[in-house]
C-alpha cells in the first residue's frame, strides 16, 4: 500500500519539477534574446546547471545572445553567488557553481574555478575540468597542464585539455620539459584535436619516449593522418612491448599504409593473440581503404 500511495507522489513531484525546469528555461532564454525576466534567477537549484547548459550549448562564446545572458545575471548578482558557491564545504554547490561558470563561459572565473581540479572529490574535479574545456583559452589550458603535471592525470582532464587548449597550445607544450606524464597527456589531447601541426613532436616521442609516451604516440599519429609518420610507425612493429605492436599497428591500420602490409602480414605469427589480432584488423582496414 505505501509503495501505491507514493507513486502519486513521484509522479507529481516529476511533474513539478518539469514545470520548473520548463521556466526557468523560458526565463534565460528571455535574458538571452533581450526581453525582460519575469523574475531575477539565482542558479543555485538542483536541475539549474543543467538547464543553463542546454540553453547556452548552440551559443557562440562571442555571441551577443550569451553576453546578454552574462549580463542580467551579472547585473542580479546570480553570478557572484555562484561564484561564492566554489568555496562550499558541500559537493554538489560546488559542482552546480563550476557546471554554471562553465556554461556562460565566464573567463573572469577561472581563476577561482581553477583550485577545484585538485578537489578529494571526483565529481567536483570533474566539474571543474569540464568548466575549463567549456571555457577554453590558453589560462583554462594552463590550469588542466598544471593540475596534469601534479599527478592529476584522468581522461576527463587530458579530453578539456584537448577541447580547451587554443591553436598551438599543445605544440608549444611540448618544447617543455615535463614528466612522462604530462607528455603523454600532450600527445593524447594532440590526437584528440587531429593536430597535425604536433607530428613531429608525435614522431619524436614514438623514437624516444617512455614505453607508454610510444604507445599513446603511435595512436595518435593514426588519428590525425600523419602519413609521413609511416616508416618511423612500421618499424614499431618489431619493437619487444607488445602493446607498442598493437599500437603500431593499429595506426596503420587508420592511415592505410599499403607499405606496411608485408610487415603486418609477418604479425600473423606473433606470439601474443592481440598482436596477431591487431595485425589482421589493420590490414582489412588498409585492403578496404585502398578498395
Amino acid at each position: 500500500m505505501i509503495g501505491i500511495a507514493s507513486a502519486p507522489v513521484a509522479a507529481l513531484r516529476r511533474a513539478r519539477d518539469r514545470a520548473n525546469r520548463a521556466a526557468l528555461r523560458r526565463r534565460l532564454e528571455a535574458a538571452a534574446w533581450g526581453k525582460e525576466m519575469e523574475a531575477p534567477v539565482t542558479l543555485d537549484g538542483p536541475f539549474v546547471a543543467g538547464v543553463l547548459e542546454e540553453v547556452t550549448a548552440g551559443m557562440a562564446v562571442d555571441s551577443a545572445a550569451l553576453r546578454r545572458l552574462v549580463a542580467v545575471l551579472m547585473n542580479s548578482g546570480a553570478i557572484d553567488g555562484a561564484i561564492e558557491r566554489l568555496g562550499s564545504a558541500a559537493v554538489q554547490p560546488r559542482v552546480g557553481a563550476a557546471r554554471t561558470i562553465g556554461a556562460l563561459r565566464l573567463h573572469d572565473a577561472v581563476s577561482r574555478v581553477a583550485p577545484l581540479l585538485s578537489a578529494r572529490e571526483r565529481p567536483v574535479s570533474d566539474a571543474a575540468a569540464r568548466a575549463l574545456g567549456r571555457i577554453g583559452g590558453a589560462q583554462s589550458a594552463n590550469a588542466l597542464l598544471r593540475a596534469i603535471h601534479h599527478g592529476r592525470v584522468s581522461r576527463r582532464f587530458v579530453a578539456e585539455l584537448a577541447r580547451s587548449a587554443p591553436d598551438l597550445f599543445v605544440e608549444s607544450a611540448f618544447a617543455e620539459s615535463f614528466r612522462p606524464g604530462v607528455r603523454s597527456a600532450l600527445a593524447l589531447a594532440a590526437g584528440l584535436r587531429r593536430r597535425r601541426t604536433a607530428s613531429t613532436h608525435l614522431i619524436s616521442l614514438v623514437q624516444r619516449g617512455s614505453s607508454r609516451e610510444r604507445v599513446i604516440g603511435c595512436r595518435a599519429l593514426g588519428w590525425i593522418g600523419a602519413s609521413t609518420a609511416i616508416p618511423v610507425i612500421t618499424a614499431a612493429l618489431n619493437e619487444r612491448d607488445w602493446k607498442l605492436r598493437v599500437s603500431a599497428a593499429k595506426a596503420l591500420g587508420a592511415l592505410g599504409a599499403h607499405s606496411a602490409r608485408p610487415q603486418l602480414r609477418y604479425l600473423f605469427a606473433d606470439r601474443n593473440p592481440r598482436v596477431r589480432e591487431a595485425a589482421r584488423l589493420a590490414l582489412r582496414r588498409i585492403e578496404t581503404h585502398g578498395s
